[in-house]
C-alpha cells in the first residue's frame, strides 16, 4: 500500500523501485521482477507480454489486502503461489 501514488485527478501509479534497475539489450534478466503475492499469473507462467493488466491485477490484490488487512495470494514460493491462485 506505500507503494501507491495517487494525484489529484485519482491517476493510480504503483511506485516499487525496490526491484527496479536499468536494462541493455540482450542482457540477461533474473525472473524475480515483481514481489510473488502481487504477480499476475500470466507472469507466473513465463508469460514476456507486459500489459495494463498485470498492472491492475497487482492493484487488485493490493485493494483486496487493505481491506481484509492481510495478503490475499500470500504463496510461499512459486509452486505454492499458483496453487493458491488456482484454488
Amino acid at each position: 500500500p506505500s507503494n501507491l501514488l495517487l494525484n489529484a485527478n485519482c491517476d493510480l501509479k504503483i511506485c516499487d523501485f525496490g526491484l527496479a534497475r536499468p536494462t541493455a539489450e540482450n542482457e540477461f534478466m533474473t525472473e524475480y521482477v515483481v514481489t510473488r503475492w502481487y504477480r499476475a499469473p500470466e507472469l507466473l507462467l513465463n508469460s514476456s507480454d507486459y500489459t495494463a493488466a498485470i498492472d491492475v491485477w497487482s492493484v487488485g490484490c493490493i485493494f483486496m489486502e487493505l481491506m481484509n488487512r492481510k495478503p490475499l495470494f500470500p504463496g510461499k514460493d512459486h509452486v505454492n503461489q499458483m496453487r493458491l491462485l488456482i484454488e
